[in-house]
């Protein structure tokens, strides 16, 4: 990008323009305050990237609206962490190193409807699981992403194909590290005397555990490094990762330490980790109010 002024720069940066990855020369036109890019650059291996579209929102985000001149570098190799990446990833040293994560908990499956714990039990998504995910597009369309991932179970990977096939991206990969807790033998219950003697009291949500379960603090574990290893493979990358409700929610009391409510179904939460930790900006659809943010 050729802004003229550091202002400028700081301007469209804050506005989550790709500037330095997608275009590779491309002319910037303040369209009824929507901005438009074309001549996409094309990355070894991958399609090349359509034009894309920056809201009214955040282009009036930027400091001085007017045209501008995107020069990219040659697009580089993908992650040598990563084989399986098909990501181009953003020239992080020109633009942010901050990496975004949309956590989207799967739609809904005739389980979660009838409150039987499913844990790993590979429950597919019903009806209304399929209509979330769809009402779960129209929130994602308003900001950029990159690629999306998910856990291998079916409810959630069906989640990510019916999300990414809405906003044309493609699914990276499914990552058996953000499956859901092992809840054991606890499985298909729902509230009851057999449910309760299987509890195990403690834990950071109060709720405890169970007798043969996996324990909140592996999953808690577990959650963050998949999330630091994909921000480590493609820092300063936009990705949407498909999920479960307790891996997500257990993952963000870890990583922000402090209590977090339950995940709704294809809910929209967004998180940022850069060098200096974790923010959550929205959590269940709703944005975060400042005085529930980490103390800094």
């Amino acid at each position: 990008m050729t802004p003229q002024s550091e202002a400028e720069r700081s301007g469209a940066v804050a506005a989550g323009l790709d500037l330095t990855r997608i275009y590779d020369v491309a002319d910037l036109v303040n369209s009824d305050r929507v901005l438009f890019a074309s001549a996409p650059i094309t990355c070894p291996d991958r399609p090349p990237s359509p034009p894309r579209q920056l809201s009214p929102a955040r282009w009036s985000s930027l400091s001085r609206p007017g045209i501008y001149t995107i020069t990219a570098p040659t697009c580089p190799l993908t992650s040598p962490h990563d084989s399986s990446s098909d990501l181009c990833p953003r020239d992080n040293g020109s633009v942010s190193s901050t990496t975004t994560f949309a956590l989207i908990r799967h739609g809904q499956t005739d389980w979660n409807a009838a409150l039987r714990i499913q844990g790993r039990s590979d429950i597919p998504l019903n009806d209304t699981g399929r209509g979330q995910a769809a009402d779960a597009v129209g929130h994602l369309a308003a900001h950029d992403w990159d690629f999306v991932v998910s856990s291998p179970l079916s409810r959630a990977a069906e989640t990510a194909d019916l999300i990414a096939e809405g906003l044309g991206l493609t699914v990276n990969r499914r990552i058996p590290e953000i499956v859901e807790r092992n809840y054991g033998p606890a499985e298909g219950l729902s509230a009851g005397p057999e449910l309760d003697a299987l509890r195990v009291p403690g834990g950071p949500t109060g709720i405890g555990g169970f007798r043969g379960a996996e324990t909140e603090s592996s999953v808690a574990v577990r959650g963050v490094e998949a999330l630091q290893q994909l921000a480590r493979n493609h820092p300063g990358a936009r990705i949407i990762v498909v999920s479960h409700g307790t891996l997500i929610r257990l993952t963000l009391m870890h990583a922000l330490d402090q209590p977090v409510a339950t995940i709704r179904n294809a809910s929209l939460n967004v998180v940022a980790h850069d060098e200096a930790g974790w923010t959550l900006d929205i959590l269940n659809g709703e944005p975060v109010p400042a005085s529930l943010l980490p103390a800094t």
